[in-house]
């Protein structure tokens, strides 16, 4: 369960900085960074239906 815990924090570290990268205007980091952040939202809701619902 802690690793679902640390995937949470880390999407939520990866939304962060990708809205940063948007503000600041660095459209290279902002299209890395929102694909990183698709991906690990992608993983992190996968874990959280395992974890809360369990796959079969």
């Amino acid at each position: 369960m802690y690793m679902v815990i640390i995937l949470v924090l880390m999407s939520i570290l990866a939304v962060i900085g990708t809205l940063h990268n948007k503000k600041t205007g660095n459209r290279f980091g902002f299209f890395v960074g929102g694909l990183f952040t698709l991906a690990l939202i992608g993983v992190t809701g996968l874990a959280l239906y395992d974890a809360f619902v369990g796959l079969q």
